[in-house]
């Protein structure tokens, strides 16, 4: 379908091609580069429901792409995806609650978000990782319970989660691994 075909059906009110045209103007796909105009699409598509395109807008507000910067709004967006079982929206919720990123810094708010982020099914996902939770959430999970941040400090906790996203292949749990010193840990946490 040719660019002027999905505008008019996008103007229409079609979701499929206001979700198209936001991820081509966002990506420069078929057309030039155009946050503004990804924004514009992104919001439209959100607007309806669209889970993913409300993580996204999300995202646009929170790093004031194509439009300014708004915690109130991110947070807004983030959440109406995260309520609809969007793991990666459930972990930034997650961190903007640990870093009291545009709110107080709230660690069950935080624990909460992870923990439904790293225990998610994945309905959404459609690549391998389906069913193994957010490996983002878990790290997080990990760290919370390695530093006690709303939760008992505990490194054997801390091991769990954090081997659990190294066992789909996270760079970062790796790192954090090596950088707690949690590999005995897990032997322990696995084999008691």
């Amino acid at each position: 379908m040719n660019t002027q075909q999905l505008i008019i059906d996008a103007e229409t009110g079609v979701l499929k091609a206001q979700w198209d045209l936001s991820n081509m103007y966002y990506e420069g796909n078929g057309v030039n580069q155009d946050d503004e105009k990804a924004f514009y699409w992104t919001s439209k598509a959100a607007l309806q429901g669209h889970i993913t395109s409300q993580f996204n807008l999300g995202f646009l507000y929170s790093s004031g792409k194509g439009t300014s910067k708004d915690s109130e709004k991110a947070i807004f967006w983030f959440r109406k995806a995260a309520e609809q079982g969007h793991d990666s929206a459930q972990n930034n919720l997650g961190v903007i609650y640990l870093k009291g990123l545009g709110v107080d810094i709230d660690y069950e708010e935080a624990f909460m978000w992870f923990l439904m982020a790293s225990n998610s099914s994945l309905s959404i996902c459609t690549d391998t990782r389906k069913g193994l939770g957010n490996a983002n959430a878990q790290c997080n999970l990990g760290i919370m319970h390695y530093k006690g941040q709303g939760v008992p400090k505990s490194n054997s906790e801390a091991a769990h989660w954090i081997n659990l996203a190294h066992r789909q292949g996270s760079e970062r749990a790796t790192e954090l691994l090596d950088e707690y010193g949690l590999w005995d840990d897990i032997q322990k946490y696995y084999f008691i």
